[in-house]
């Protein structure tokens, strides 16, 4: 049942990302390896703006940027995690369900920024 949720939960990602045209283009980027070399360029400025972020010497144009940058990487992702975060937890098997479809899902999310970001070594903590 677990497999047959995540394959629904991967498909309604992908129907929502369609939904919207801003979204297409950022599945289409996702999906596109010939700009990955330039999304990973951005992905690492955006990385040294964050860490190196000072309210009173960042410039607000780069901050801006890291923030739209790391948006539209994660883009493709957004509807699943939105959908997860949706399921039931009535029953125990409905809690196993979403926690297995978490994980999945945070699995997910380690590829896809281990590939953008410098490096390419990600790990996914659920302890914010």
């Amino acid at each position: 049942m677990a497999k047959k949720l995540i394959l629904f939960l991967v498909t309604l990602a992908l129907v929502a990302a369609m939904a919207s045209t801003k979204r297409v283009g950022a599945l289409t980027a996702a999906r596109n390896d010939d700009d990955l070399p330039q999304r990973q360029d951005a992905m690492a400025e955006a990385v040294k703006v964050f860490s190196g972020y000072n309210p009173a010497s960042t410039n607000p144009e780069a901050l801006k940027r890291a923030v739209a940058t790391v948006n539209g990487a994660m883009a493709p992702l957004w509807p699943i995690f939105k959908a997860i975060s949706k399921m039931p937890v009535s029953t125990p098997a409905e809690v196993r369900a979403k926690e297995e479809a978490r994980a999945a899902a945070n699995e997910l999310l380690t590829r896809h920024l281990g590939q953008l970001l410098p490096g390419g070594s990600v790990k996914i903590s659920n302890e914010l």
